[in-house]
């Protein structure tokens, strides 16, 4: 018997490098393990993997945006940052109603990421020619937007988590966590944001599809979970891990229920939360073994 889909929506909000605020939409099947639910969740694993990866180089050579790594000022400061670009989004969609200037934004945020994970390994001068390689490939191949934007995901949720102790990270991602929740079911200003913002062509988001079934995940939801990961590399890769698989279970579980409604969804809550649920258990199955 053939299965019919059925079309939904779901919200998530994202953060392009811990800023820009975007959409998950969906029109899945009920067949999670063959449609693009199971396939973002799959390809949000590997990102994650890959940000272990990079943040394991940013830690080794102490890259970091921060002066005290170990300061709770600091998610502060973030979290403000956020709220403020938030608002600044908000005008700009208002009274701008042309697309350069995000166009100019990815530009900047494609160029900025390859050139600082090139300069770990090479010198600044092939590091400058790389991301203006990366540039020049992204605008003359359109179908390269979502790759790139996935790779600046990685480098940018490393960053953070390189930057940020995990008391710190922690304390962000439970801030920018319950602002998700506020910003999609209490003040809806998300959801007017991912409107606005697909409406020009200017989601930062990743977009999977097979068929006539779609999902979208903003880069912020991947962002987000590697900055934990990452600061948990710090400790040990088990405890790095721990998060991965906490985050990924986290997106796995509310794609699969949001399959069974039309609604807009924050991806964070979830995502977050499973993370800090692995933790838990990796901690006290430490504890135990002890």
């Amino acid at each position: 018997m053939k299965k019919k889909s059925r079309k939904q929506s779901s919200k998530s909000t994202s953060r392009e490098s811990v800023a820009r605020e975007n959409p998950l939409q969906a029109n899945a099947s009920k067949n999670f393990f063959t449609k693009p639910s199971f396939l973002l969740t799959v390809i949000f694993l590997a990102t994650q993997l890959v940000a272990l990866f990079v943040g394991y180089y940013f830690i080794g050579q102490q890259v970091s945006v921060v002066a005290d790594s170990s300061s709770v000022a600091n998610s502060a400061w973030f979290f403000a940052y956020v709220l403020l670009s938030a608002l600044v989004l908000l005008l700009v969609l208002k009274y701008y109603k042309g697309k350069n200037f995000f166009v100019v934004l990815e530009g900047l945020l494609v160029f900025s990421t390859v050139n600082i994970f090139l300069s770990l390994f090479a010198s600044e001068l092939i590091a400058l020619a790389a991301g203006l390689a990366a540039l020049a490939i992204r605008f003359l191949v359109p179908k390269t937007k979502q790759a790139f934007l996935l790779f600046a995901t990685t480098v940018v949720g490393a960053l953070l988590g390189s930057s940020l102790d995990y008391t710190p990270a922690l304390v962000l991602a439970v801030l920018l966590a319950a602002y998700d929740y506020l910003a999609v079911f209490k003040t809806k200003h998300m959801v007017e944001l991912a409107k606005q913002l697909d409406s020009r062509g200017a989601a930062f988001s990743i977009l999977v599809k097979t068929g006539k079934d779609s999902i979208e995940l903003g880069t912020g939801d991947f962002v987000i979970p590697a900055m934990l990961s990452v600061s948990f590399l710090k400790i040990s890769a088990y405890y790095a891990l721990a998060s991965l698989a906490g985050s990924a279970i986290g997106l796995g579980v509310m794609l699969y229920f949001l399959q069974k409604k039309k609604t807009y969804w924050p991806a964070l809550p979830p995502v977050v939360g499973g993370s800090l649920i692995m933790l838990a258990i990796a901690f006290l199955a430490m504890k135990l073994i002890a």
